[in-house]
Formats: C-alpha cells, structure tokens, sequence
C-alpha cells in the first residue's frame, strides 16, 4: 500500500510525541562516516513522515557496534518504548538464516549444495519429472526454478490458515512452472520452506530449533527466536501496523506462540541487540568473538563466500542505476547483491502484513546496516537504508526521503495511468444461483460461493482471512472484495464454462496490478463440484 505525501502527514503528527520520547541507546561508539544527530533526525523525519509507530536501526563497523537505537513505540496508542530488545519480524531477512543453516551442513559433510533434494525428501515432486529428479538444494535458494513469482504463498499468506510443510510438499507438484528451468529470476517463499523441512530432515531436529541452538544461540542471540517466542520475552513484541482509512492501525495481533509453516522463509522475530551479532559474524566471514574472549568460525570461510557469490543473474532496474550507479544484479544463496558507487553490497529486504526489515553489508568495507520497523512501508526503509549506506559511499549529500517520495510519485502516475477499478453492480439472486456451489483447487484446496443476505460470498476453506464479497461485472465476471480491508488485493473472478455454458471453474487474478504478488491468484485454477 502506498501513499503520497500528503496524506501520510495528517496521521504522522499523531505520532510525534511518540518519536521524540520513546528512543532508547547503548552505542559503543560514534559511526565514521554519519552523525548521531542525522541518523537521529533522518530517523524522526522517516517515521513522521509515513507514519512508522517504532523502528530500530544500527550500524556496525568490523567488530564494533558503533550505533544501536530504538524509536517510537512497540503498539500504537500503548506506551511501551521500542528498545535494542524489541522482536520485530525480520520476513524475508529470515532466508539468510536458512541457508546459514545448510551451509553449517555442508561444512558437517551432512549435505552437499548440489546433491539432489530428493536424496533428503523422496516425496518432493515439481511438475516435470526430469526437473524433480535434478532439482538441487541450490536451486531451493537461488530463485530460477521455473515457478512463477510467488508461487504457492496462498498456501501460508496471509497468516493464519491450516496448511502444513507437507501439505506445501503436496500442492508443489500443481505448481505451474512457465518461467524455464534455471532460466530467469522469479521471487519465491515455497522453496525456502522445503528447504527448512529438509534442514529437519538431515537433523532430525525441527528447523527453528536448529537455527536457535546452532546459530542464534552460539552468537549470544538472546532476543531473536525462529519458533514461538517464550512467555517472558513476548512484552517485547512489536505489533504489525498498517494502514486502514488512512489511519495506522494494528493489522492482526502478532501473539507469537504457534510454529508458523513459513518460518523458514519469513518467520523469524528479533531484536536489533540480536542482529547486531548476525552483522558481526558476517562482517567477518563466519567468525565470532565468545562471550570468554574465545575466537571461533561459526560457518567456514568457503561456505560464507559461496552463500555470498552471484548464482542468477538479475535485471538492473532504472532506479538502482539512477541512484547508486548499479551495473549488476544477482542473488546468492540467501542474499541479493549489486555493486553500489564502485563498491559491492550484499543485502537483503523483509516484507509481511505489518512488518518491513533492511539488512545490507559491504564487504570491502567491512559495514553492515539494519533498519527494522513495525509499519509495511518499504519506502521508509528505503529513505532510511540510503541516507545510510550512502554516507559510508561517500557520494553527494541527498535527502533521500524526498528522493524516494519523488520516485514514488513517479511510479504512482504510471500506475494510475494503466489502471482504474471496474465498473460493479449489484449481485441479483438469478446471477448468484449461476454461480453457487463449492469449487477445489488441488492445491489451494476447497472454495464456497454461496448466496447469504443478499450477497454472494467467496469463502476459502483453509485460509480464514480469504473472506469476501463477490460484485458482478458483467457475464460470468465478477470482482472480489475481501472483508479485511488490509489486504489491498481484491480481485477480478472469472467463472470458467463449458461449451454448453455450464459452469465449469473458476480463475482469479489481481485487479490493481501493483498489488502484492504474494496474493498469487493467477495459479489457482478451481474446478466446480
């Protein structure tokens, strides 16, 4: 969901008082390249300006945390201050995690990055049966598998719903894989969640017990947990905001006390105290300090290279090269990286209902970077994140937040100009009884369409949030407005029919073409009962 300026500010002032009481700082030093007053004064400029109720940042430098700050507050409307030990949801920085496990299995000699994942999971199928039997567990990782963008994410977003590891390991094999395999880049959270499940295969322990034991763990991770999150550390949660009536609202309570199936792709909560040791033992290759003074290699220096080098080949987009002088692209094992003024960075983002992370490195310079925030705004950590990162680049001074919102306002005009909502009307009985009955898809599972007060209902069986009003557009379309507003992704459902005109199925796809590609509707393909 993005909004312009304008109206970000009327909600923001609110938000204030917030801001400038509640931060609270253990830095060890001073940064190098950026004042404590600017990383101050960008920080309550960002959450002023698109309503962020709290957010964390720090800096490190080698072995030394040089900046490590919390803002704002943990829910709006409650007093509790975000800290260095608030949980965020870090989403999709999470995948480093993952794959820093496998590469502790590589180095153990247990896996290696490309034996075939059914060796680990002899029940793993994908459409082609050739591609099934040379799928590796790199090609979990590096995003060319054939899928299209997405894919399968209705199967655990948005949270909660019922669907378990195996059945993903099901529904995979429905999967449509269009985009060729190991051919092109084409974003995905399935694989990662298989390769989780393979994580537990080869240990017999579950993935978020692995990953805390073995990596967060050893680093002194405390306020970082991949599984539920202890009694006595939930007063720490930050709470996912969004936007409903352009006002900053909690957009589904995050209780953090159920394993969540897509937690290897995206289920990690932590601390920016917690993450500051993830940058440390990255800035050195591996390595980390004990809490005795003991120098130890967490992941051998060969495994960190490999999940840092360039496996596919990524498009360089126009605002990349405008502003960092980018001329490659590319995603590792977990990571993306691109070069930025002459130097390389290796980063990655973390998007969910509520929640955005920003984790970036450069290696020659021995940095890193970390933005979280309780508000789905990627703008704001992308004003964040540059004013940042280009200070230790040493380019021209900019003000990024408005570089951003002119890059936004840009992006919105062109989007505007393709797009405009369809003209609706209001569902008659006659229509409705075309229509009703339950529908199935072999992997998103069972649909009711049914005619109740009047209205004509969409239900998913599995995803309770999946809920909405159907709207007739003409014939056998109609346009789906789900009940939880937050969403932002209604779509267009198009009634599929026989040659006599029977109903036959249904298909979905986005109307606002912008809309999150999590909510992948175009692979569904429901069959009538």
């Amino acid at each position: 969901m993005m909004h312009n300026l304008k109206l970000l500010t009327r909600p923001a002032v609110a938000l204030a008082a917030a801001v400038s009481l509640g931060l609270s700082a253990t830095a060890q030093a001073e940064p190098s390249k950026i004042s404590s007053d600017k990383l101050n004064s960008t920080v309550q400029e960002v959450m002023s300006v698109y309503a962020v109720p709290g957010m964390a940042i720090a800096i490190v430098e080698g072995d030394q945390v040089v900046f490590e700050k919390g803002y704002g507050v943990q829910e709006i409307g409650e007093p509790r201050q975000v800290s260095q030990r608030t949980l965020f949801k870090i989403a999709s920085v999470t995948k480093n995690f993952t794959t820093a496990a496998l590469a502790l299995l590589v180095d153990q000699g247990k896996i290696s990055w490309d034996d075939p994942v059914i060796d680990y999971i002899p029940e793993f199928r994908v459409q082609d049966p050739w591609i099934t039997r040379n799928f590796t567990v790199r090609d979990l990782l590096i995003h060319k598998s054939g899928l299209n963008l997405g894919a399968g994410d209705l199967m655990f977003w948005p949270t909660p719903n019922d669907f378990t590891r195996k059945d993903i390991l099901h529904g995979l094999q429905y999967l449509p894989m269009t985009g060729g395999f190991r051919t092109q880049y084409a974003y995905d959270n399935i694989l990662y969640v298989i390769a989780g499940e393979l994580t537990e295969r080869v240990t017999g322990q579950r993935w978020e017990t692995f990953v805390e034991e073995n990596l967060m763990r050893p680093l002194g991770m405390e306020y970082c947990f991949a599984g539920p999150v202890p009694e006595a550390y939930k007063q720490y949660l930050a709470q996912p905001h969004g936007f409903l009536d352009e006002q900053p609202t909690v957009v589904r309570r995050d209780f953090a006390a159920d394993y969540l199936t897509s937690a290897p792709a995206g289920g990690i909560r932590c601390s920016i105290q917690a993450m500051t040791k993830w940058m440390k033992m990255h800035i050195a290759r591996g390595a980390y300090t004990t809490a005795e003074g003991e120098q130890k290699q967490l992941i051998s220096a060969r495994q960190h290279a490999e999940m840092w080098s360039p496996q596919t080949i990524m498009n360089v987009g126009s605002r990349a090269s405008d502003w960092d002088n980018t001329h490659f692209a590319a995603y590792g094992l977990g990571w993306r990286m691109h070069d930025v003024d002459g130097l390389l960075r290796v980063h990655h983002t973390g998007t969910l209902h509520g929640m955005n992370a920003y984790l970036s490195f450069f290696p020659e310079l021995n940095v890193g970077f970390m933005v979280l925030m309780n508000r789905a705004h990627s703008d704001a950590r992308t004003a964040m994140m540059q004013t940042m990162i280009k200070a230790y680049t040493d380019s021209p001074d900019r003000d990024w937040i408005m570089a951003v919102q002119k890059w936004r306002e840009q992006a919105s005009a062109s989007r505007q100009a393709a797009f405009s909502e369809p003209e609706t009307h209001p569902v008659t009985a006659a229509v409705a009884a075309r229509v009703t009955g339950e529908y199935v898809d072999p992997w998103f599972g069972k649909v009711t369409v049914s005619w109740q007060d009047g209205e004509l209902r969409w239900r998913s069986h599995r995803s309770e949030r999946m809920v909405g009003e159907l709207f007739h557009i003409k014939g056998d379309t109609f346009a789906a407005r789900w009940d939880d507003r937050t969403h932002h992704a209604d779509a267009y459902v198009r009634f599929t029919t026989t040659m006599q005109g029977d109903i036959l199925g249904m298909q979905l796809a986005p109307i606002d073409p912008a809309a999150d590609w999590s909510f992948d509707f175009e692979d569904l393909n429901f069959t009538k009962q």
